[in-house]
């Protein structure tokens, strides 16, 4: 038996317990085990301690659909180990259609009590809130600078939030876009600092 992904030859298992098909070599769940009692189309040979049967003889279907989509998705981020595939969100993917936010980064975005309100605040802002939890952490930061030092240091953002400099531009645009969330958060970043913030 061979993997249809990795190629190797006899390194499919049939796991009964889990109930699954399981490549030994590259760990792809390769089918599903679906168990008939009136056909004997699967013959397995000696388990072992954990229950895992070696095949003597089966037949390999083809992967399901959502079986490929993951693997399609696995296969975009195979060199970029600090992305995942979230699975929350890849089962939204295949009831609704939609591919947003199924992969995400591993990293923490860095702990701060006032963008993180001001985060809170993009609720109201429909063209806001609809970004990524990085990209809306960005935002949050982005309007924090501008508001109490007038100015964003691109190269500075990019490295902290990992994001690209020109993604912090488009969100430098969309934020000055936003005059009345700028508004906002400048009343209530003044109203929670001792210092004025400027205009």
């Amino acid at each position: 038996m061979r993997c249809p992904y990795c190629e190797s030859t006899n390194s499919l298992v049939w796991d009964v317990g889990r109930g699954i098909v399981v490549c030994s070599e590259c760990g792809t769940v390769l089918d599903s085990i679906y168990v008939s009692y009136s056909t004997s189309e699967y013959e397995y040979g000696d388990s072992n301690e954990a229950g895992i049967y070696s095949p003597r003889k089966a037949k390999v279907k083809k992967l399901s659909e959502a079986s490929l989509k993951y693997l399609e998705i696995l296969r975009e981020i195979k060199y970029r180990p600090m992305l995942y595939i979230d699975s929350y969100s890849f089962n939204r993917y295949l009831v609704l259609g939609k591919r947003v936010k199924v992969v995400r980064r591993r990293e923490e975005l860095p702990k701060n009590e006032v963008v993180e309100f001001i985060v809170s605040l993009m609720s109201k802002y429909p063209k806001l809130c609809s970004r990524t939890d990085r990209a809306k952490y960005a935002i949050a930061t982005i309007a924090y600078t501008l508001v109490t030092e007038g100015e964003v240091d691109t190269s500075k953002l990019s490295k902290e939030l990992g994001i690209s400099k020109t993604h912090i531009r488009r969100l430098m645009r969309v934020v000055n876009n936003s005059q009345r969330f700028l508004d906002e958060v400048r009343k209530s970043i003044s109203t929670t600092l001792a210092t004025p913030v400027p205009r």
